[in-house]
Formats: structure tokens, C-alpha cells, sequence
């Protein structure tokens, strides 16, 4: 009885493993707010695991600014356009790991942020 125990004790431990190695979906929201004169997208730098299928919800509520902001990441071929009071949606897979640069391809000078891709 203890050997079969032992066997299962171990069977659950590469389980448990397995599940944090797996590619899981991830579901963020992200809001942009401006904050000392710059327009930020939060939270910030966002991060997930290689392989994981991402969704972004994109909120753009900066009342004073541009009506329109972009949001893109070139690594993962995301580019969509937000206007404001109307939450955008994208998805993709976060294939490579890494530091990726995430920004408004409207409005390149800001609105700037990062996302930090994590190998198995």
C-alpha cells in the first residue's frame, strides 16, 4: 500500500508540474490613463509564458487626448485601433520568449509599454 501511494504521490507532483509548464489562455484587460502628461497603457510591462494564447481587452478612457490610440506589437503581429468609450479585443499566441515593445502605431512618440514573454 505504501509503494502505491508513493507512485501516486509522484504521478501528482509530475502533474502539477506539467500544469505550470503548459501553455495556459490568458485573459488581460489594459487601460490606458494619462499620468504627468503622458499617455500610458497599464498594467505595464505585461507578462505571460511562451505558448500561451493571449486576449487582450484594450480600454481607451483618456478623456483630453486623441479620440483615437493604437496598440500594437510587431512580434506578434497585433495591431488594432481603440477609440475612446469603445474596448477593443485581440488575440495571439505568444509564440517566441523575450522583451517585446508594445506601442500606439497612431502615435509613435508615447503610449509606449513592454511585454515579457517567459520560456517554459
Amino acid at each position: 500500500m505504501k509503494r502505491f501511494v508513493r507512485f501516486v504521490l509522484i504521478l501528482s507532483g509530475f502533474a502539477a508540474a506539467g500544469a505550470l509548464l503548459r501553455a495556459e489562455d490568458r485573459a488581460l484587460t489594459l487601460v490606458n490613463v494619462k499620468y504627468q502628461g503622458n499617455v500610458i497603457w497599464l498594467p505595464n510591462p505585461l507578462i505571460v509564458k511562451k505558448g500561451d494564447h493571449v486576449k487582450l481587452t484594450l480600454i481607451n478612457n483618456v478623456p483630453d487626448d486623441p479620440a483615437v490610440h493604437g496598440f500594437t506589437i510587431p512580434a506578434f503581429n497585433v495591431k488594432v485601433e481603440i477609440p475612446r468609450g469603445e474596448p477593443q479585443t485581440v488575440e495571439f499566441v505568444a509564440s517566441e520568449s523575450g522583451l517585446f515593445e508594445t506601442s500606439c502605431h497612431l502615435h509613435p512618440a508615447h503610449v509606449k509599454g513592454q511585454i515579457l514573454v517567459l520560456s517554459k
